[in-house]
């Protein structure tokens, strides 16, 4: 292991300490100096080797120094003591800090001092989601809240009230937790809508104006539903013989019909997988307030995303993957479709698997990974899990890979 390049002396921004067995104490400037200037250099993840800390003079023992694992051994006595970094800046913002509650009338208001001392030190340790009952204002109801410090929310999972919170600069505007972005901007649209917008005249509720020329929408109009410009209305004998069948696929090209001007149109054939979309709306709807009559397929998992953000991104990676459609990074994200309710598609058209339903490969253990990843207290998971799969078998759902 090479020794740590030789360093000038860095400003101490932070206090290092070590620990004995009558516990933290001190390193001196020099050495607080050179652990501040090794860690600015080479990251918190890393580890080095020096003879440099002050009462190591006269010996040159050389000392392992790891940051991932704050610890200082000596490489010949084998000696571990432990480490850590104090950064009074960042334990001042800390104590600044302040969280709010969006209240019914429309406005911010503040949590009290022990519920924000509790937020505050969940939110520092990284607890996300964040589950208590111990809040101030549930003693004696018992009500277990949900706080998610990535979308900023706090959900009562007996309710399913959903509130908006944010962790503010005392006195101060500044929101350090999440900040509106164009992803949000959909949302809003929902939740400012009327319960009466879903269901008066538009097919699929709230109308939405995308702003393009109207000689293009009236000239896409024109060409009808996107499934009949070269195809025949034709079902094929599956569809045709069956009376819930026929109605879908018939509503389905009057939803095409209403919004051609505007919208491309994508089926995507599952049967296996619809209990997964289903749990994930309903997460949604708890969560985020997500109406699910506005969009069948939510996503509530983002990590997928990290790598494969857009579709220019997919269109660069997808040709480079042997197993196309299959492979993890495309499932993360994915959705394979077709773009014609009535065409012949090489693997799952509509007209042939509507009814019978389409699934490709097991999945099994997908759904308690989902309940796991959303919140759901490791020991509930399976329980949970089991209820879910015995409800969707009552309604109908295809449960064979589940």
């Amino acid at each position: 292991k090479a020794e740590g390049p030789p360093l000038k002396k860095a400003k101490v921004a932070a206090k290092w300490e070590w620990q004995d067995a009558s516990g933290w104490k001190e390193f001196n400037d020099a050495d607080a100096g050179m652990l501040e200037g090794q860690y600015n250099a080479l990251g918190p993840k890393a580890k080095f080797s020096t003879t440099e800390f002050s009462f190591n003079k006269g010996f040159g023992t050389i000392y392992e120094v790891s940051f991932s694992k704050m610890t200082q051994v000596n490489t010949e006595t084998k000696k571990s003591r432990n480490i850590r970094r104090r950064d009074e800046k960042a334990v001042l913002a800390k104590a600044k800090a302040m969280w709010e509650w969006w209240t019914d009338s429309g406005e911010w208001a503040q949590f009290v001092q022990e519920d924000t001392d509790m937020l505050e030190k969940a939110f520092g340790a990284g607890m996300n989601p964040f589950l208590t009952k111990n809040l101030s204002f549930n003693k004696g109801y018992d009500s277990l809240y949900i706080f998610d410090f990535d979308v900023m929310t706090q959900v009562n999972s007996d309710s399913g009230t959903s509130r908006k919170i944010q962790r503010t600069a005392a006195g101060g505007s500044k929101v350090f937790g999440h900040t509106k972005g164009e992803d949000d901007a959909y949302a809003d649209v929902l939740l400012a809508a009327k319960d009466s917008d879903a269901t008066a005249g538009a097919a699929a509720g709230v109308k939405f104006d995308l702003g393009l020329p109207p000689a293009f929408v009236a000239a896409q109009k024109k060409k009808g539903s996107s499934s009949l410009r070269k195809q025949k209305r034709d079902f094929g004998p599956i569809i045709s013989k069956d009376k819930h069948g026929t109605e879908c696929f018939n509503q389905m090209l009057k939803n095409e019909e209403e919004f051609c001007g505007e919208w491309v149109v994508f089926y995507h054939s599952y049967s296996c997988a619809a209990i997964l979309y289903e749990v994930q709306a309903a997460v949604g709807s708890v969560l985020f307030r997500f109406k699910a009559e506005f969009a069948g397929l939510p996503r509530i998992l983002a990590h997928g995303f990290k790598h494969i953000p857009d579709a220019t991104r997919m269109l660069e990676e997808f040709p480079k993957w042997k197993d196309q459609d299959h492979n993890p990074a495309f499932k993360a994200v994915g959705l394979c479709a077709t773009t014609s309710l009535l065409a012949h598609d090489d693997e799952a058209p509509a007209k042939s698997v509507f009814l019978a339903g389409y699934s490709v490969g097991s999945l099994k253990g997908v759904l308690q990974k989902l309940l796991g990843a959303v919140g759901v207290p490791k020991y509930k998971v399976e329980s949970l899990a089991k209820d879910i799969i015995s409800l969707a078998c009552k309604h109908g759902f295809d449960t064979m890979g589940i």
